[in-house]
């Protein structure tokens, strides 16, 4: 790994990344810094040759990029050209000095706890991993009924409800889905998971929020064959699931690493972001 390259990558759908991309390859090349992206080659072909990752996009730019550097400790700046950017919390007019305090050893590092996710099934062939850095769900597929799902934490039964589905949240996720959903706001210093139900049928059921260390379990309850739910990880991607599946969500050992704002502390862009009064 060159720990001196960057890999840019870009969503060409946000207004402004083409031309901040263009900005961005000039300041790179003047300082004699290679310069990989995401227009010219995927991201997985040079994640061996770079040491930092610059998202231009929102959160789920981040997210995506997240996913595919997976194992590798490479730290990510996002870039906000979206509409709310919790998680790219740098302003494109700031990027400059983020990264001449990163290439100056001053950045601040953030080290965000992911949740890895396992999709067990009576038929091992139908048996899937999956990661994710915000959110793990199971819930309601289209128009289908509600749906019945057992969750328990560790060995012991937490509840049995009905409902559109449930989350299970990193501390990073919670300010998002979950948070939609009537869960709390984790500081993401806390090494914790939020369990959050979605629409349950069942007044007295609330959000939990429980230690890292413990096996999350989700199986699906409805009893007849052809029940079904989708399963989605940081909201890309979806698997079918039937009874047939128990999904188990666990901490990573693997965190995602992200370059934070120099200008902001995670209070203040949450007073930004939404809103808080005073």
């Amino acid at each position: 790994m060159n720990t001196q390259a960057a890999g840019i990558v870009v969503n060409r759908n946000k207004e402004g990344a083409l031309a901040l991309l263009s900005d961005l390859q000039k300041w790179f090349a003047s300082r004699g810094i290679d310069c990989f992206d995401t227009l010219q080659a995927p991201l997985e072909s040079f994640l061996s040759d770079i040491g930092l990752v610059v998202c231009l996009g929102g959160d789920g730019t981040l997210l995506a990029a997240a996913a595919k550097i997976r194992t590798r400790p490479i730290p990510i700046v996002g870039v906000n050209l979206g509409k709310l950017g919790f998680l790219t919390e740098v302003k494109q007019e700031e990027v400059y000095d983020e990264l001449e305090n990163f290439y100056a050893g001053r950045a601040a590092i953030e080290e965000r706890l992911t949740l890895d996710c396992r999709a067990l099934h009576t038929d091992p062939y139908k048996c899937r991993t999956f990661s994710a850095l915000n959110d793990v769900v199971v819930s309601r597929e289209g128009l289908t009924r509600m749906l019945h799902l057992s969750v328990r934490v560790g060995n012991e039964k937490l509840t049995r409800f009905s409902g559109d589905g449930v989350i299970v949240a990193t501390p990073t996720g919670s300010t998002a889905y979950s948070l939609s959903a009537g869960g709390a706001i984790v500081h993401p210093a806390l090494s914790a998971m939020v369990i959050t139900p979605i629409c349950p049928h069942a007044s007295s059921l609330r959000p939990m929020v429980v230690s890292a260390e413990e096996t999350i379990s989700v199986l699906m309850e409805d009893g007849k064959p052809d029940a079904r739910a989708l399963l989605t990880l940081d909201g890309q991607g979806a698997l079918e699931i039937d009874s047939g599946y128990t999904i188990q969500v666990t901490r990573s050992e693997v965190p995602v690493r992200l370059v934070t704002s120099s200008r902001r502390s995670y209070f203040a862009n949450l007073r930004e972001n939404f809103k808080f009064p005073g």
